[in-house]
């Protein structure tokens, strides 16, 4: 197995159509320094905010489960001082639209990505996924190196790598239920099941689990989440039948200690905000940006030499 390196850190043809103050509100409170936009890439039009100088180093922030793009915003705000970010909805969360395919696989979200980013003249980027974000990040890389610079996952594993193994019960356990069950279960529970369910006192105070709370009340959009975990054998299946290396140098970004990410990413770099859990972006916010901040420093230097 190759050596890591671990680090500490202390610290298209597509629709863009700029989102109205209501539309911000709908979507989550508005962030001074993130601007809404909507995109139609085929036939789902997504939600996402953007933010800093367009001709800056672009990072992109994906959210898992059960966040939206508003878990990232302290973060994104705090890159945006220096690189162009980008914060989606993936399909089916928060306000972006459901598409036509039932329980869409890592393939299909990471082509959604692809396009958003063609659509908004996104460079190179370093892409962050988060929990359930983090197995479209690594279907982007694998299929369009050209757009992501640097993989960064953080807090979620590759299925077919590992994942099955090492993941918590709750992800088979998702992955089995028939759909619509689960949704069924939880309407009008939703505060209940999904505070016990994230356990975070940060996510809580920020205002995140609100968000998830909102989202995930909406027709449609819980059973949509579990449609994802429904997906993830047909995500393994498709990497193991494509088991050469990742074409993208790659990190994991973990909360505390080096966990599923890691292991799951043999050969990546490793890099550990202390004092961080599962949700680092919530928990230490600001440490998270410096490290995606020194992270994309290098990947930029690396492009350049």
């Amino acid at each position: 197995m190759a050596l890591r390196r671990v680090l500490v850190v202390v610290v298209l043809l597509a629709l863009v159509v700029p989102v109205t103050a209501s539309g911000s509100t709908r979507c989550g409170a508005a962030v001074p320094g993130l601007a809404p936009v909507a995109v139609d890439v085929g036939p789902v039009r997504l939600h996402a905010v953007v933010g800093g100088p367009p001709d800056a180093p672009a990072v992109v922030l994906l959210h898992g489960f059960p966040e939206t793009w508003r878990t990232w915003r302290t973060v994104a705000l705090d890159l945006a001082a220096d690189h162009r970010v980008l914060v989606p909805d993936l399909r089916g969360a928060g306000c972006s639209g459901f598409g036509p395919v039932a329980d869409p696989d890592a393939r299909t979200l990471a082509g959604d990505l692809a396009a958003l980013a063609t659509a908004l003249r996104l460079g190179p980027a370093v892409v962050v996924g988060h929990d359930m974000g983090a197995m479209p990040a690594y279907a982007w890389a694998r299929s369009r190196p050209d757009q992501v610079r640097h993989l960064v996952l953080s807090g979620g594993g590759v299925p077919g790598r590992g994942l099955e193994e090492l993941a918590p019960p709750h992800v088979a356990a998702f992955a089995a239920a028939p759909p619509g069950r689960l949704a069924a279960e939880v309407a009008g529970r939703e505060r209940e099941v999904l505070e016990a369910f994230v356990g975070s006192p940060a996510v809580t105070a920020s205002g995140s689990l609100d968000d998830a709370v909102r989202a995930h009340a909406a027709p449609g959009r819980y059973d949509a989440a579990m449609g994802r975990y429904r997906a993830l054998p047909r995500d393994a299946a498709r990497n193991r039948l494509d088991p050469g290396p990742l074409p993208v140098p790659a990190t994991a970004l973990e909360g505390g200690a080096p966990g599923i990410s890691a292991a799951t990413l043999p050969g990546a770099d490793v890099v550990v905000v202390p004092g961080a859990g599962h949700y680092l972006q919530e928990d230490r916010p600001y440490g998270t940006a410096a490290a995606i901040r020194a992270i994309a420093g290098r990947a930029s230097a690396v492009a350049h030499r």
